[in-house]
């Protein structure tokens, strides 16, 4: 064999054994597709990793999306803004394990995810789920500090000494519809709980007397809820009989809702002795008067010596665009009510009084009296405009114009009196608003006006109260949910077997594929 012979014979081509049937190995090709099945392994690994990881902070940090309307599941920031000013510890123990809650329905399902809410937001709040059939040494350690029954499904707030439990249904509102069914109309939750911390984590909260007086049924409608809305704020309400009781000094503010009748002359002084306080000084009135009210010359004259005389006839505005329709619930309808306007006014420090927090809000004044700053400065008082309806007339009950003058009228005006103690400045304040309306439950129970939030700044500032929040119960009686349960289900479907099938399969067509190639 020559030299071209064997170069030939190394340089062919070798030839398939065809005694075997096994082709060569393509090395490039299972390169390829071991790296195609280890990207779709990590891939899938990775899907499953970041639900397990989304579902821990979803558990721990409260990473939820609410698609409520009204965000039925969230706190406000208003609560999360406090809630971060607490100093003490506070336990809030729901009495029913979390898998009751979760399996109980949307309401029981809203407890859980409302309270977690809570605690997420502040390392003060320390939550626990108890079932107390389970766990009946928890609910003797309560009993200890409350006297009455606990029972499965409260919601125990304590902090300290101090003790608020609160029954699973007040933090809904329940109402009845059209056919006589009850219905949950509203959610209070975040109201009640947070209304809750606030009593619990103030070891000396502020006490409020409300005089029982004879008042007009319209009223007394109207200001039904005054209590609940100060307890809501933190203070502590009693209802005083001036006749029968006395004013005691322990109170940090007094309301007198509208007597329809005048005040007898032994309840003026009463009045007279608390405000004065054995010449410390100190305290609140806050007077609510009304269109309604029969002569009254005792207390007429009670009140101007505060400076502040209460006029006949009531403030409308004849300008419909400065005038707006309320319900008002102790009148039993809507009515035309003028908005009124905030003055500025400011404190000892010559600091502005801060009385609304959202100044884009409007305020309404339906049917107020006229009231008359009668002086300035006056010796040792002073009066202040607080409310005031711009650019308004005074008519009569009958609607008959008396005074048609476009002028500002005041409707909420504060009389002052001060003493000097060791270089300290005392007061003593009687607030006077010309309606009682404006204080109305129905008025007070909505984010459209200012209304709830003037009424308790106000007796915060003058009761020495720290800066409280205003929380608003969330109707029900529109459609708020934007997303059924059946819609959730499929959603949710998607999202635990769709997806994660889709993408396994996508991920073998893309292996078998380039395997074949």
């Amino acid at each position: 064999m020559d030299n071209n012979e064997t170069e030939q014979i190394k340089n062919a081509p070798e030839k398939k054994n065809r005694k075997s049937g096994h082709k060569k190995v393509n090395k490039r090709k299972l390169r390829y597709g071991s790296v195609a099945a280890a990207i779709t392994v990590v891939f899938v690994a990775a899907v499953v990793l970041i639900n397990v990881l989304a579902s821990q902070m979803t558990t721990r940090f409260g990473l939820k999306i609410d698609v409520t309307d009204k965000q039925l599941f969230e706190i406000s920031d208003d609560t999360i803004d406090y809630l971060k000013t607490l100093e003490e510890e506070v336990d809030m123990s729901v009495m029913a394990s979390e898998e009751e809650l979760d399996n109980g329905g949307m309401y029981y399902k809203l407890v859980k995810e409302i309270t977690q809410k809570y605690a997420i937001n502040s390392d003060k709040i320390k939550l626990n789920f108890y079932d107390p059939e389970k766990n009946p040494q928890i609910v003797n350690k309560y009993k200890e500090l409350y006297s009455d029954s606990i029972q499965a499904q409260d919601v125990v707030i304590n902090c300290g000494s101090r003790i608020k439990v609160i029954p699973m249904t007040d933090l809904y509102e329940i109402g009845y519809d059209q056919s006589g069914q009850q219905k949950i109309k509203a959610i209070t939750a975040e109201k009640v709980l947070t209304s809750a911390i606030m009593f619990v984590s103030n070891p000396n909260p502020p006490k409020v007397a409300i005089l029982k007086v004879s008042s007009a049924d319209t009223v007394s409608g109207s200001l039904s809820k005054l209590n609940t809305i100060y307890e809501a704020n933190g203070y502590v309400v009693e209802t005083v009989d001036p006749l029968t009781e006395d004013i005691s000094e322990d109170y940090s503010l007094v309301v007198l809702p509208a007597p329809y009748n005048d005040l007898t002359q032994t309840v003026i002084d009463k009045l007279d002795a608390y405000l004065y306080n054995n010449g410390d000084l100190g305290k609140n009135l806050f007077y609510m008067a009304s269109f309604e009210q029969r002569e009254t010359p005792n207390l007429d004259a009670f009140i101007e010596e505060w400076g502040i005389s209460v006029d006949p006839g009531y403030v409308k505005s004849s300008d419909s665009k400065k005038s707006v329709n309320v319900p008002i619930a102790g009148l039993g309808n809507y009515f035309s009510s003028p908005l009124g306007q905030i003055e500025s006014v400011n404190d000892d420090n010559d600091k502005e009084i801060k009385l609304v927090n959202k100044t884009d809000v409007p305020l309404v004044v339906p049917f107020s009296r006229p009231l008359t700053a009668l002086f300035d400065t006056d010796s040792d008082r002073e009066t202040h405009v607080l409310v005031s309806v711009p650019e308004s007339e005074v008519v009569n009950e009958n609607n008959e114009v008396v005074d048609d003058q476009q002028t500002s009228h005041n409707a909420v005006v504060v009389g002052s009196k001060h003493v000097y103690k060791d270089s300290s400045k005392l007061s003593s304040n009687v607030i006077v608003s010309g309606t009682t309306y404006m204080f109305d439950y129905a008025i007070t129970s909505v984010n459209e006006v200012n209304n709830q939030e003037l009424l308790i700044n106000i007796s915060n500032h003058y009761s020495g109260k720290d800066e409280g929040i205003t929380i608003l119960s969330k109707s029900l009686e529109l459609d708020s949910i934007n997303i059924s349960d059946a819609q959730a289900s499929a959603i949710k479907y998607v999202v635990i077997v769709v997806l994660p099938v889709l993408i396994i399969a996508i991920g073998c067509v893309v292996f078998i594929r380039r395997k074949n190639r």
